[in-house]
């Protein structure tokens, strides 16, 4: 079998440096990669990442990496499916970023240079600036799961993100991440870096122009946090077809009395798989991590985020509130975990599920665990049906069955949606209207 019909689990470490060599990147990332190499090879199977590398072959992982013929009007598309104006798509101030398998085309600056600001493609990030190098895959090291250790060895584009000392930056930023062809297209690392005092609300966007009948994201993202910056982080995700969803997401606030918010979006994907985790390192640190979601047709959802105390006073939130219709099929388990010296941590977490038909699935397994007993963690979860009574109740009052369910879908998402970014706001209540009526 020649190298490019090997699937992807089953690349040789002669493979990896050849990818790396080609690539033209710097010793030390070389070395990740195969750090993470050694730890695929030295673990046991894992039903939630190795199917999904056995199916795709090293052909189709580096054809997803070329630049893919993508039209304006498949582009505009699919930047409606995530709620993005046509006009924002050339006119963003604080600056976009669009990245297409892997391959960013279009980057607008303008006034984030003057700032000191640096945004650019992670591909040339690890080459021009040394301090890519302090923090690139310090969180999500090559052994911390089976599935990043394949993140960490086939990493390709991506953004990096930073802002220096005391840059708050007063719109966000957005970046659109598409695939355009079947297979592993997606494996971009998206490293943000704030120093003391900054703020950035990051925005991301993730579809397909068309429906795939196979496609899988496997796409990372870390952060960290100094000394009273803020962080705000949103995540649309919408595939069309059979695309499974697994990125990797870890944010690190190492600061005093910093701030860090993830908050996902989730929409379309044949299954997904998520595990996001804050680490809470500072003094008086705070961590959210919330999802809304409307699961449909045969989704099989996956969540497990964490959040991480390690500091005194710090205070932390899990928030899940889904939809779940059809015969879909979500399983959440949310985790907050107390570490020794963490006195007076605090935490809640809160999971939500509002059920749709005969056929769907929710289960809500919370889990806190602590090593301090100066600490105070509490966790509370509802899964609830549609009432005839509220439908019936709208509908005399002149709207129809769709129209009523939207009505109380939207009431329901109402208590997370109404923190975002006022803009934002409008857009994903429309993206969830369009999804809770069938388009």
């Amino acid at each position: 079998m020649s190298v490019m019909d090997k699937p992807l689990a089953e690349l040789s470490r002669e493979d990896i440096i050849e990818f790396s060599r080609k690539r033209g990147e710097p010793e030390w990332v070389l070395r990740l990669r195969l750090k993470a190499y050694e730890y695929i090879r030295s673990t046991s199977y894992d039903p939630s990442i190795d199917p999904y590398m056995e199916k795709v072959t090293y052909r189709q992982f580096l054809e997803g990496l070329e630049k893919p013929l993508i039209v304006d009007e498949q582009l505009a598309k699919a930047a409606r499916r995530l709620g993005i104006r046509p006009d924002e798509l050339e006119i963003i101030y604080s600056g976009f970023s669009v990245n297409i398998d892997n391959v960013v085309i279009k980057t607008v600056l303008k006034m984030l240079e003057k700032r000191g600001v640096i945004l650019t493609s992670m591909d040339e990030a690890v080459k021009r600036y040394p301090v890519v190098k302090d923090y690139a895959f310090r969180g999500l090291h090559p052994t911390l799961s089976k599935k990043v250790a394949y993140h960490v060895m086939l990493w390709a584009g991506g953004i990096f993100v930073y802002v220096p000392e005391g840059v708050r930056l007063p719109q966000p930023i957005q970046g659109l991440f598409i695939i355009g062809k079947e297979g592993l297209s997606q494996t971009e690392h998206t490293l943000i870096v704030l120093e003391e005092g900054a703020e950035l609300h990051w925005i991301e966007g993730c579809t397909a122009p068309l429906r795939l009948s196979y496609g899988v994201h496997l796409g990372g993202l870390e952060a960290f946090v100094k000394d009273r910056a803020r962080l705000f982080v949103v995540s649309i995700n919408n595939w069309p077809g059979d695309v499974h969803h697994t990125p990797a997401k870890r944010v690190i606030v190492e600061g005093y009395k910093a701030y860090a918010e993830l908050t996902s979006v989730s929409l379309a994907a044949k299954t997904v798989n998520v595990a996001p985790r804050i680490d809470l390192r500072g003094q008086d640190s705070t961590a959210v991590i919330q999802n809304i979601g409307l699961y449909r047709g045969n989704q099989v959802v996956r969540s497990s985020p964490l959040i991480v105390y390690e500091a005194p006073g710090t205070r932390g939130q899990l928030l899940n509130r889904t939809v779940v219709k059809d015969s879909a099929d979500e399983e959440f388990r949310g985790r907050l975990e107390v570490r020794r010296g963490a006195k007076g941590a605090t935490g809640f977490m809160s999971c939500n599920t509002l059920i749709i038909g005969d056929k769907a699935r929710s289960a809500a397994i919370p889990a806190i665990a602590s090593e301090e007993r100066d600490s105070e963690l509490s966790h509370e979860a509802s899964v609830g049906r549609i009432s005839y009574e509220k439908l019936y109740y709208l509908q005399l009052m002149g709207f129809d069955e769709e129209e009523a369910t939207w009505l109380i879908v939207s009431g329901f998402f109402d208590p997370v949606i109404k923190k975002l970014p006022f803009d934002i706001q409008i857009e994903v209540r429309k993206i969830l209207e369009l999804a809770v009526k069938g388009h």
